[in-house]
């Protein structure tokens, strides 16, 4: 674990000099949240989205995904999702708590008086203002039109129906488009909101009034329909915007071992922003020599967001939980800081020493982390200088998979084998908590695949969100942390019962089903369907790997860039070798897959309280 805390330190390090303001905090995700590029491409704007297809899907799938990216710090140790605890409904309550009805009111009775363009001599609304309202209306229409449209896509069972519900989405896209226009025309739409926004620049109140207004309606449009034509609240602007689907933003990096160990201890030492737990964990890792990654700082943009307005003199607080103080990041203030830079990283690899020998890796019984990642049991050799290294699964099926939770359940030491298995495994973020858990030292580890490696081997017991406040039960006294070890990163699966480990030696064959030519760096997952049974290989440069399999029934899935996935089944009935051959169908799709190793926080100022 102390080289994934190295590797963090070191990313950490590097944004510091890079780019750093003075609020910046940044955060471990010691869950390391895996997301592939399909995910995160559906949380563009839609004017960035070129497929009509995924334009359709973003709708339907970028909320979960959004609310996400958008959970905000509970704690000043650590960054994790809490959707919970998402920004937008924050932000959302701030709006409406906020004194704004008085200083709309007395803005309107100045604008009547003020502007000739929206009102007549009698008070009246102009020819031009009676256009504005008429086809913004026309407008708004089309878009609850396009709102009850999404609401059917549930009921909808055959890809003939899902089909011309998409056809359906399209038209009902173009007749909004339409409407926009005859709004932007016919219904003055610049001319008006220029006469607007001169207005609201008339004074300070204007302008506070602006920002705070602006945000409120885009937040009341996005509740009639869940999706905003323009800016819906759910859209993430990406800097760099195309980091998922080429090396714009990605840099490479190599950590020596000798610097690995500096980097852990300058961690241990400064203990800022890292969970006193995670640094205690401390393991045999000497078989480790070095690691690679790429990584990059993708930066986080919200158009509904601003902050600003809440640092106005105008700004009124009369809550009783206070919106922040400028230097406490917990859940007793409303909005502490707010996540504004992801840490991704990809392509890792861990070099080994060079006595490891492929059976040591191959080895069914066992499982290969680093960190809270779990490697493929497959020893790669980089051929130009004969260096041996580990790659991360990075199917996240895979890493999702209830049969992947279940043997890392299995992979516990003896010194934290006392744990019982219902206590040690990780709750859904949504269940509650009592509040009594804040007085223990245990933290919010809310992953329920990965995390399960800490909360067992490491002898972690996971705590989910917290709730409003229940009596508090008597805090019991704290125990001193004491670092716990283990043998190292191969760790051994304690079956209940010893699996017979006789298999057979199988040989995967993956060609292009057009010209037959191997191919290479195919990512392979097989698990078992009668048994717990999972593994994760690459082929070769000649489109080939061999792999020990016990028998039993299981099932395959090969994927890899520009060729279509391909699912099937296959069977072990004998220890005699097997030859499997499969072909691959060129298509357009692509399979990449990041770590969320952290995440860079801004800690809100203090925020002005009404009587303060």
């Amino acid at each position: 674990m102390k080289y994934f805390i190295a590797v963090y330190q070191k990313l950490k390090n590097t944004y510091l000099s890079q780019s750093s303001m003075e609020n910046d905090l940044p955060m471990i995700c010691p869950s390391l949240r895996v997301y592939e590029n399909e995910e995160l491409e559906l949380l563009k704007p839609q004017s960035l989205l070129n497929d009509e297809q995924k334009k359709a899907l973003s709708i339907i799938k970028k909320q979960n995904m959004a609310y996400e990216l958008n959970s905000v710090p509970i704690s000043s140790q650590f960054w994790d999702l809490n959707p919970n605890n998402s920004l937008f409904d924050i932000y959302r309550d701030i709006l409406d708590k906020n004194n704004l009805k008085n200083l709309e009111e007395s803005l309107d009775q100045m604008i009547a008086i003020q502007s000739t363009i929206l009102f007549d001599a009698k008070k009246n609304d102009t020819k031009e203002f009676k256009a504005y309202k008429k086809y913004r209306t026309t407008y708004e229409q089309t878009v609850d039109k396009i709102t009850a449209h999404l609401e059917l896509f549930d009921g909808l069972d055959t890809d003939e129906e899902k089909s011309n519900w998409n056809d359906q989405l399209v038209n009902l896209n173009t007749i909004k488009e339409l409407a926009f226009s005859d709004w932007k025309i016919k219904g003055n739409k610049d001319y008006i909101e220029k006469e607007l926004t001169r207005i609201n620049k008339a004074s300070e109140a204007d302008l506070y009034l602006a920002m705070a207004q602006s945000a409120k309606n885009t937040f009341d449009a996005a509740e009639k329909t869940d999706v905003i034509s323009n800016a819906s609240i759910h859209d993430i602007n990406f800097i760099p915007y195309d980091f998922m689907e080429n090396e714009s933003g990605w840099n490479s990096m190599r950590i020596e071992k000798s610097e690995l160990d500096i980097l852990h201890t300058e961690a241990k030492n400064s203990n800022e922003n890292l969970p006193s737990e995670i640094l205690s964990i401390d393991y045999d890792e000497s078989v480790v020599q070095a690691v690679e990654l790429d990584y990059s700082f993708v930066h986080l943009k919200r158009n509904w967001f601003n902050k600003n307005f809440m640092l106005s003199n105008l700004f009124e607080w009369n809550e009783p939980k206070k919106i922040s103080d400028g230097e406490t990041i917990s859940n007793d203030f409303k909005l502490p800081a707010f996540p504004k830079t992801m840490i991704l990283i990809k392509n890792l690899k861990i070099v080994l020493d060079p006595s490891i020998t492929n059976d040591t890796i191959n080895n069914p019984n066992q499982l290969i982390y680093f960190g809270p990642l779990i490697m493929k049991q497959q020893l790669f050799v980089n051929k130009n200088n004969n260096q041996k290294f580990l790659k991360a699964i990075t199917n996240v099926k895979t890493i999702k998979s209830d049969q992947l939770n279940s043997l890392t359940r299995k992979t516990v030491d003896i010194e934290s084998s006392k744990i019982s298995a219902t206590e040690s495994i990780a709750k859904p973020v949504t269940e509650p908590v009592a509040e009594a858990t804040k007085a223990s030292p245990n933290l919010a580890f809310n992953n329920k695949m990965n995390m399960n490696i800490l909360n067992n081997v490491r002898n972690l017991r996971p705590v989910t969100t917290v709730v409003p406040p229940q009596p508090i039960a008597p805090i019991q006294p704290i125990k001193p942390v004491i670092p716990i070890r283990n043998t190292g990163i191969f760790v051994p699966i304690k079956y209940p019962i010893q699996i017979p480990s006789a298999g057979a030696n199988v040989q995967f064959k993956v060609s292009d089903k057009i010209n037959n030519d191997p191919i290479y760096k195919c990512a392979i997952s097989i698990k078992g369907t009668n048994n717990s049974r999972i593994y994760e290989i690459e082929t070769n440069e000649i489109g080939m790997i061999n792999q020990m399999i016990p028998i039993g029934e299981y099932s395959i899935e090969l994927r890899i860039d520009d060729y279509a996935i391909l699912n099937q089944n296959f069977s072990i009935t004998t220890v005699n070798p097997l030859n499997l051959e499969y072909k691959l169908q060129r298509e357009e799709v692509k399979f990449k897959s990041f770590f969320l190793i952290g995440m860079i926080c801004e800690k809100m100022p203090r925020i002005p309280v009404l009587g303060s």
